[in-house]
């Protein structure tokens, strides 16, 4: 009597564990590619683009804005839907940056030279 319920169960959990690596491995490869991005901090924009790679957990890529110049994505994360990063370049402070991938966007705040901001990304066409 138990076989039944039991296999049951195992089949359902099956399902829940591939269903949820099915949407991590989703978002995983829609964040990946190239992004049109703006940064806004105190009341001044500054638009870039940002190229992303995520392999199991990491995050990498370059970033690059007139502003900074190029640079490259350290210490990246991205899990659940959620990133997390720094910016780094040859002539510019570090930028910590986080946000989440929602309906094919990215979006977040950052912090940088002592202030923070908010920053949006949208796939380069």
């Amino acid at each position: 009597m138990l076989r039944p319920i039991f296999f049951s169960l195992v089949l359902i959990l099956a399902f829940s564990i591939v269903e949820g690596t099915s949407h991590a491995a989703g978002a995983a490869s829609g964040v990946k590619g190239d992004w049109d991005v703006i940064f806004t901090i105190a009341g001044q924009s500054a638009e870039g683009t940002i190229s992303l790679d995520v392999s199991g957990k990491a995050l990498t890529g370059t970033v690059f804005s007139e502003h900074t110049g190029k640079g490259a994505i350290t210490n990246g994360t991205f899990e659940n839907d959620k990133l997390a990063c720094t910016l780094t370049f040859e002539k510019h402070e570090s930028i910590a940056l986080s946000g989440e991938y929602k309906d094919d966007k990215l979006s977040g705040t950052f912090a940088t030279e002592g202030t923070t901001g908010t920053w949006t990304a949208v796939r380069k066409k």
